[in-house]
């Protein structure tokens, strides 16, 4: 509702006459502001660009990380809040325009093979997907690999574990499969809705994803695209993740390191 400026002043007036009647209360506020103090008074002449610029928050930086060698490097991103091995023929770009599910200040990179095929994405801040469904919604779904991984989480919900690379599939009319890092259980009795391949890190990274996916689901012929990967048995899919180039894929994600 458009207030104007009379209603303004009228209201500054209100609270001036109402502060100006209450006497003997040293810790009286209006609004969320606390009592001056006399000394913090006596520094009111001082010149505004004193208290004009807060303290910059330094943030955690990683160690310089030695290149493994034998046919992988090391990257690293200019902030030095994540790093990984990836194969020296790979390629690791910025997204410049992830588009939305992304607070301000996040990373966003994507890796390729030799070939320019896209193995993994890494992202941080990530805005918590809704993962609303009723129970009739939800799909059975299978965990082929599970190690644990060395990378920070805070999560303290239900559900919460300590961080693991994952390779899950779900069903639907096939198997659709998905790989990534998380730190939540799928769901309940084998079943769900989605599948998350996420980490919930510390304030300066946030929820952060590295996999192929930020969430996997069953989908249906219409909703299928290029870069679904999806298998008619598990058999077929399990196949597929013991080749040897994913193996590459898993040492690449397992060897994250992130700030905290």
């Amino acid at each position: 509702m458009k207030r104007t400026v009379g209603s303004r002043a009228l209201g500054a007036v209100l609270i001036l006459a109402v502060a100006a009647t209450i006497t003997g209360c040293d810790d009286f506020v209006v609004g969320d502001r606390p009592p001056a103090s006399p000394a913090a008074s006596a520094t009111n002449d001082a010149p505004a660009s004193a208290s004009a610029s807060p303290t910059p928050v330094a943030l955690p930086m990683l160690p310089e990380r030695t290149a493994p060698g034998n046919g992988w490097t090391a990257f690293t991103d200019e902030q030095r809040l994540v790093s990984f091995e990836v194969p020296e023929d790979w390629t690791v770009e910025p997204i410049e325009d992830p588009g939305e599910g992304y607070d301000e200040g996040g990373l966003h990179f994507d890796v390729s093979n030799a070939e320019g095929a896209s193995m993994a994405e890494l992202h941080t801040r990530i805005i918590p997907p809704s993962e609303e469904c009723g129970e009739e919604a939800a799909n059975p779904y299978i965990v082929l690999t599970s190690e644990p991984v060395d990378v920070p989480s805070t999560a303290e919900a239900e559900g919460s574990i300590e961080p693991r690379f994952v390779v899950r599939l779900i069903q639907g009319y096939r198997f659709f499969s998905s790989y990534g890092i998380t730190d939540m259980v799928g769901g309940a009795d084998g079943a769900a809705c989605v599948l998350n391949n996420t980490v919930q890190g510390p304030g300066h990274i946030g929820l952060y994803a590295f996999g192929d996916g930020i969430q996997l689901q069953a989908l249906d012929p219409t909703q299928v695209g290029s870069r679904t990967e999806s298998f008619a048995t598990i058999a077929e899919a399990q196949k597929r993740f013991d080749q040897e180039d994913f193996e590459r894929i898993r040492r690449m994600i397992m060897s994250l390191q992130v700030a905290s």
